[in-house]
């Protein structure tokens, strides 16, 4: 949806919440304590995505318009003055917004603004430095032992990354086929893998194929583990089963080559049921020996039609 568009449906059907406040008047061009408190808190929501302060709507959701005599504040004022004032640093940006025939301020706190905990590092009458604000609902409240711990645990990530979007079905003897991949565990636990699934799917988003995981680095077969340590990353090919019947599926050629991209579906399991999910688009199939077998056939017997 485009930002437009998303303002739009903010303000015909958005209600103050984690993501979005609105406010009668913009902020005047100077340090204020309730800008700075507002785009802390905001920032500091766990809501993932873009969020909002709309100026010039009323506590009812009426839709007034900043007065016609006062110009909108310049985007870099809010910006310097942010920046003094809190840190890490925060990108915003503001910009004004037609609605009907009144004028808006929108003030946007981009999603990647995500290196929470934000707080408070120069002094203000109502905010001394390390302070720390979080938009929960509709209010801004200060920040408990909780909110801290989650803010540290979402820097907990455990990640996986397709490196060469390419699935290379070039070992028939072990009915596999190789996907290089990179796993990494940023968390302070251990994570152990205990299955996973490769969906390959075409532009329309239909799926064409299923690959188990037997193996990474090496062949094991369903009983497939990888134990990853804390803060730890392992680089290489995962082992997916591969059989002739998918390059008929997949439309390969008698080559074991074709023109068309596909759209990779990647999905992992740990043995606390975690679920990790990583799509590719553009991505290619290729075929070599015995795998191709059936492609073959099917050619040689089109060919005598």
């Amino acid at each position: 949806m485009e930002i437009k568009e998303k303002i739009k449906v903010l303000i015909e059907h958005g209600y103050e919440n984690n993501f979005l406040d609105f406010k009668l008047k913009q902020y005047p061009a100077k340090v204020t304590p309730d800008l700075i408190k507002d785009v802390m808190a905001m920032a500091n929501s766990p809501f993932e995505e873009d969020k909002f302060i709309i100026m010039g709507v009323n506590d009812d959701s009426e839709v007034i318009g900043i007065e016609n005599d006062i110009e909108l504040v310049d985007s870099s004022i809010y910006q310097n003055i942010i920046l003094q004032y809190i840190e890490p640093d925060i990108t915003i940006d503001y910009f004004k917004y037609i609605y009907g025939d009144k004028i808006l301020g929108i003030l946007k706190i981009d999603h990647k603004n995500n290196n929470q905990p934000y707080l408070i590092k120069k002094e203000l009458p109502t905010l001394k430095i390390g302070s720390c604000l979080i938009r929960k609902g509709s209010q801004n409240a200060p920040a408990n032992r909780r909110d801290f711990d989650n803010f540290y645990i979402k820097k907990e990530k455990f990640e996986v990354d397709i490196l060469d979007p390419s699935l290379r079905a070039v070992n028939d003897e072990l009915a596999v086929a190789f996907l290089e991949v990179s796993i990494k565990n940023y968390t302070s636990l251990p994570v152990t893998i205990v299955g996973g699934t490769l969906y390959i799917m075409n532009e329309n988003n239909q799926q064409l194929s299923r690959h188990s995981i037997y193996g990474f680095e090496n062949f094991i077969g369903a009983d497939f583990k990888l134990a990853l340590s804390p803060k730890s990353e392992m680089v290489g090919d995962l082992y997916l089963g591969f059989e002739s019947s998918d390059c008929l599926r997949l439309n390969l050629d008698e080559y074991g080559t074709t023109n068309q991209k596909f759209l990779f579906k990647l999905v992992l399991f740990d043995t606390n049921n975690g679920e990790y999910i990583i799509e590719e688009k553009d991505a290619s199939v290729y075929a070599l020996g015995k795998f191709l077998w059936k492609v073959k056939q099917k050619k040689k017997g089109i060919e005598q039609l």
